[in-house]
């Protein structure tokens, strides 16, 4: 003989348990605090530099900051170089150009030298911060005009990289793709 179940109906004095929804708010909260970045840079707002859109999702790192507006080259705020504006002998248009007597083969002497300086700079404070996460990485962020030749974004590059600066991050706007 089989025995019939009972079924028991809302005469209960039972209690909604919120712990597990307590734990998974929990998780959600911190994975979005951890997610959230609040870095930011600073970008020169001028005529002269104009930078390009992307849609570009990563986030800028703290580095080095060259800029190369259609006037000069700046390292972090601090002018280096003055650029220049010639007539193209082919063309007759108006070029910028890195001048003449400021370079020595492809490299901007006085840029290189600025550079060097930083990466000293930065190596003795990495040093003497006994941390990993300080030591010298190489990494410089170029904020460069958009209607700049690249000839010119070619030799800011090539200075950087003998200055031992080997790992280039580009500062864009961000737009919609």
């Amino acid at each position: 003989m089989a025995k019939k179940k009972t079924v028991r109906r809302g005469g209960g004095n039972e209690e909604l348990n919120i712990t597990s929804m307590m734990d998974m708010m929990t998780i959600i909260l911190v994975f979005l605090l951890k997610s959230y970045s609040a870095e930011d840079i600073s970008v020169q707002g001028n005529d002269d530099l104009v930078l390009p859109v992307s849609t570009s999702l990563k986030p800028p790192k703290l580095a080095v900051n060259v800029i190369v507006s259609r006037a000069q080259v700046l390292v972090d705020g601090e002018p280096v170089l003055s650029l220049v504006e010639e007539a193209d002998p082919t063309t007759g248009q108006p070029v910028i150009k890195v001048p003449e007597a400021a370079k020595r083969g492809a490299k901007i002497i006085e840029l290189y030298d600025k550079l060097v300086a930083k990466a000293e700079q930065a190596k003795r404070l990495g040093e003497r911060a006994g941390n990993d996460q300080f030591d010298f990485k190489g990494q410089v962020l170029l904020q460069c005009d958009k209607r700049l030749p690249f000839a010119v974004i070619r030799e800011v590059m090539y200075t950087a990289g003998q200055a031992q600066f080997g790992e280039f991050r580009f500062v864009v706007i961000k737009g919609s793709g």
